[in-house]
């Protein structure tokens, strides 16, 4: 009997990587999906496993790398993320759309070139909000508005796909990841910020990927239609 198979769009990031090492430790065959081709491979053979490059804002590119992926899937992790910081006053039109695409969008094709399987598998789906979303910062009105869809995506996707599917959001805080280089290459502001959490420190991927894993395995069968924060108390006690 083959293994059950897990997508994970954007897996040779920080936290896709680590939810992948995760999950194929746990048992399940993965498929990583990503635009920069070095880096997947790199990373598809320290894991062990097959991957397809794919760029999420361009629809045919990504139905294609999904099909690819073969059959028997039973999860799929859309951890593609961006962060565009500006000002309301700086921010334009298409900084919105382009959060969106990459956030959203992408997030939906996915979805909707995988449910079948999924569906077929009574599997999961694990999508990745911020603690932006509900928790104002100034500076985020382009991520807070993409990532906000996001969750409103899941619950709506965990309504329309229950009983058979269960669909979940991640939260997360600010994580050490390749992504937030840009911020935490600042030690003082990187130091600031750890402060600002209860936990006093910055995340990790692996606290990110410990709880993905959960979610998309059997271990997590009756929760669904969750935004679950890993924020280290960000949301709820800052």
């Amino acid at each position: 009997m083959s293994k059950k198979k897990i997508i994970v769009i954007g897996g040779s990031g920080s936290i896709g990587s680590a939810i992948a090492r995760d999950c194929i430790n746990d048992g399940f065959d993965v498929c990583l999906i990503g635009r920069n081709y070095a880096s997947l491979e790199k990373v598809s053979k320290e894991l062990n496993c097959t991957f397809e490059k794919a760029d999420v804002t361009q629809n045919e590119e990504l139905k294609k790398a999904i099909s690819n992926c073969g059959d028997n899937i039973y999860g799929l992790a859309y951890c593609v993320g961006s962060i565009n910081m500006k000002t309301l006053s700086s921010a334009h039109e298409n900084d919105y759309i382009d959060s969106f695409k990459i956030n959203v969008l992408g997030a939906i094709t996915a979805i909707q070139q995988s449910k079948d399987m999924i569906l077929n598998n009574k599997g999961s789906i694990l999508l990745f909000s911020s603690v932006a979303a509900q928790q104002g910062f100034i500076n985020h009105t382009v991520i807070s508005t993409a990532k906000a869809a996001v969750e409103g995506l899941t619950v709506s996707l965990a309504a329309e796909l229950s009983p058979k599917v269960r669909v979940n959001c991640i939260a997360p805080s600010l994580t050490n990841s390749k992504m937030s280089q840009s911020i935490l290459k600042n030690k003082m502001m990187a130091d600031g910020i750890a402060k600002s959490h209860p936990m006093k420190r910055i995340g990790q991927a692996a606290d990110i990927a410990s709880m993905a894993k959960f979610l998309l395995s059997d271990e997590s069968p009756w929760i669904t239609g969750q935004i679950i924060g890993v924020d280290g108390g960000k949301s709820s006690l800052s």
